[in-house]
């Protein structure tokens, strides 16, 4: 019995890597050739892909906040104008939860 729990769990962590190195290297393979551009509306959907998926992000993780404390949402606004302003992700998120940490602490005294 314990044998084949072992082999399903080896057979379903094989089936997992496949399709995500499947799934990972089928865009190499489509359009890995230097012959072969990128049509035009799949380079317009790159340039939406990340800014929509941040935003999906930003959405669920606002969602389950109740208004107890002013720091997520001015920590957020201060990530969004830092970002807005000089586009560094990382001085952004840093900076953004270095006010959040700061606001946690002094305003919850």
């Amino acid at each position: 019995m314990e044998t084949n729990r072992i082999l399903y769990l080896l057979g379903a962590i094989a089936v997992g890597w496949a399709v995500t190195y499947t799934l990972r290297a089928l865009p190499f393979i489509i359009f890995g050739s230097k012959a072969r551009d990128l049509p035009p509306w799949l380079e317009r959907l790159g340039s939406y892909i990340s800014p929509i998926i941040i935003f999906g992000l930003v959405i669920y993780s606002y969602s389950s906040l109740e208004w107890k404390t002013c720091c997520p949402y001015l920590a957020g606004l201060v990530t969004l104008a830092l970002q807005l302003w000089r586009q560094n992700p990382l001085i952004s998120i840093v900076a953004g939860t270095v006010v959040y940490m700061m606001l946690l602490r002094y305003i919850s005294l």
